[in-house]
């Protein structure tokens, strides 16, 4: 492979994993390429075997899979093993390709990636906001920081990712268009007004129903309570503010739709498991499991 305007790859080697029963998590990475001799064969790589999943950010690459080529632009990625027949490179008409990755030996969860790729191919399209693609950055954001540090939580860190791929998946089948009208108009309320609904009386009465038949027809639908949705979608959005903003706490908390700093950290613990300065120190990884679904 030869030089990129930006890569930044972590690799992994614990001891301590390296001969028990547990998944091993080989590297993980963030590239930004400009470079037109970009390009992986995946039968000529000596690194194998393991298992590789790229997601697209921006700009976009070309993968071929068993001689099939696809365009893998923003939003979509890829998933092969090594070594197979594939190679992925950029090609003459793309002038950037940035993404994402990660490096899985297959040990422990091959079975599993098969049933994935299986299921929804190798060129998954997965929003952006999704848990497993926000999980990867936040394992990306971890290894920057040097918090990686044993093989156990590598370990974890593999079996969580699989398990939020496995998550898309269920969501994959579940499609929002099946859902029924009055609940897909509160959610796309909910998507666009949270900062400012305040009640489930709020939620229920744009859509002109009783609240208590709309939240056992919304629980029904999409397994969790209006309030719980819309406590998720804050937190998503704090996410990314806590990321790539410099707002103080209370400014986080009154764009989300709270009127105070505490009661916005004491949630964002209770759906993270730690307050909003350790996530933007990095002191931890996000567990965004909770809060994403389709």
């Amino acid at each position: 492979m030869s030089k990129s305007t930006h890569n930044e790859t972590y690799g992994f080697r614990f001891l301590d994993t390296l001969n028990g029963s547990f998944c091993q998590l080989f590297a993980i990475g963030h590239d930004y390429i400009t470079d037109k001799d970009y390009h992986w064969d995946g039968l000529k790589r000596i690194d194998g075997p393991l298992l590789l999943f790229q997601y697209t950010v921006s700009g976009f690459g070309c993968v071929e899979i068993n001689r099939e080529a696809y365009k893998v632009n923003p939003g979509y990625a890829f998933m092969v093993e090594i070594p197979s027949d594939h190679r992925y490179y950029l090609p003459e008409t793309s002038d950037l390709w940035e993404f994402y990755f990660i490096l899985i030996r297959p040990n422990m969860i091959e079975d599993q990636w098969k049933d994935l790729v299986k299921e929804f191919g190798p060129i998954p399209k997965i929003p952006e906001d999704h848990s497993a693609i926000l999980f990867l950055q936040n394992v990306f954001h971890a290894a920057s920081k040097n918090h990686i540090s044993d093989g156990f939580r590598a370990s974890t860190i593999v079996y969580q990712f699989i398990m939020e791929l496995y998550r898309f998946s269920n969501a994959h089948k579940k499609e929002k268009n099946t859902w029924p009208q009055k609940i897909k108009a509160a959610v796309e309320n909910m998507e666009m007004n949270y900062a400012c609904l305040q009640s489930l009386e709020d939620i229920a009465d744009a859509v002109e129903l009783s609240k208590y038949h709309f939240t056992r027809t919304f629980k029904k639908t999409t397994g969790y309570t209006p309030i719980e949705y819309l406590t998720k979608i804050r937190m998503e959005r704090a996410i990314k503010l806590l990321r790539h903003t410099e707002l103080t706490i209370d400014e986080i908390a009154r764009e989300i739709g709270y009127s105070n700093g505490s009661y916005f950290i004491k949630v964002f613990r209770q759906w993270l498991g730690f307050p909003p300065g350790e996530f933007r120190l990095g002191r931890d990884l996000a567990s965004v499991n909770q809060l994403k679904f389709d």
